[in-house]
């Protein structure tokens, strides 16, 4: 379920520079998207499809109305940060902000989530547990293929690709300072695999258990929002070692950028900001004079 709020946060984000049409589409279509979604790790039926339809509809006018301008102001601090350089602060200050707005987002879903997973019957249960299955076997093949010098080689490449999608094109010596910082980075495929099947399984556990929707709201609410709760010691080390390490690579990154590619990069918050506004705005009942 995190992944099905992560995909949506995805959606609701966009991930869409190809002007504001183009992320109007996505964006006023999320809820289609999300429905297909939900149909393919539960499958509803009748009115619990017809609920959920009522309940995203919902939640998306809350996230247009409540969240967006939020996004945009985050871009728009970014943005500003970036221009006169990075700091360790200011990423750390990003990270929380987006930690915080999912928080946020996954404790507003809540109620409207526990509403429709408390009529899941047995079969959908049997359903959502398959597609568990396929989404680990899907993971195992994506990020633990081959031994531990070709996953990286593929996360160095990964890193690369973002770098080049935010900055532009990266010169050879830059590339190679990447590679360097990269490669540093700790793996941790297997420990996320892990920590992923433990917990869809207190998920499954959690929706059992709880027949009731006053019953499982609570508990589901801090299910999606204390994620690194029950995480096991190595898994939550490696985890801050990985971001304090991927801090210390885009501060490497930053203090080499020109001027043009730190310029493609600003810009690219602010276009963020300036969608995320627009988006906001739309369907906003028009004033009175």
């Amino acid at each position: 379920m995190r992944r099905l709020l992560k995909f949506a946060l995805l959606l609701l984000a966009l991930a869409s520079l190809a002007g504001c049409s183009s992320a109007r589409i996505a964006y006023n279509n999320a809820g289609i998207a999300l429905r297909w979604m939900a149909d393919d790790y539960f499958a509803l039926e009748g009115p619990q499809e017809e609920d959920f339809k009522a309940r995203l509809a919902r939640f998306h006018a809350w996230h247009r109305s409540e969240e967006l301008p939020r996004y945009s102001a985050l871009m728009t601090g970014a943005g500003d940060g970036l221009a006169d350089g990075l700091t360790a602060a200011e990423l750390l200050w990003a990270w929380d902000n987006v930690r915080a707005r999912y928080r946020h987002m996954a404790a507003q879903a809540a109620p409207e989530l526990a509403a429709v997973l408390a009529t899941l019957t047995p079969a959908q249960f049997e359903r959502l547990e398959r597609k568990f299955a396929e989404t680990g076997a899907e993971f195992t093949r994506k990020y633990l293929k081959g031994g531990e010098a070709e996953q990286r080689e593929r996360r160095n490449k990964r890193n690369l690709e973002r770098m080049r999608e935010w900055f532009g094109d990266l010169s050879d010596e830059q590339a190679a300072q990447l590679r360097i910082s990269s490669g540093k980075l700790p793996l941790l495929y297997e420990l996320r695999l892990q920590n992923r099947q433990r917990r869809q399984g207190e998920f499954v556990a959690l929706l059992k258990a709880y027949r009731s929707a006053e019953e499982l709201e609570p508990r589901l609410k801090r299910w999606l929002t204390e994620w690194d709760e029950g995480a096991s010691t190595e898994y939550r080390r490696l985890s801050a070692l990985h971001r304090e390490l991927y801090i210390q690579m885009l501060l490497e990154l930053d203090r080499g950028l020109t001027p043009a590619q730190r310029f493609h990069a600003v810009t690219r918050f602010y276009e963020y900001a300036e969608i995320f506004k627009t988006l906001a705005e739309q369907n906003r009942p028009a004033q009175s004079g």
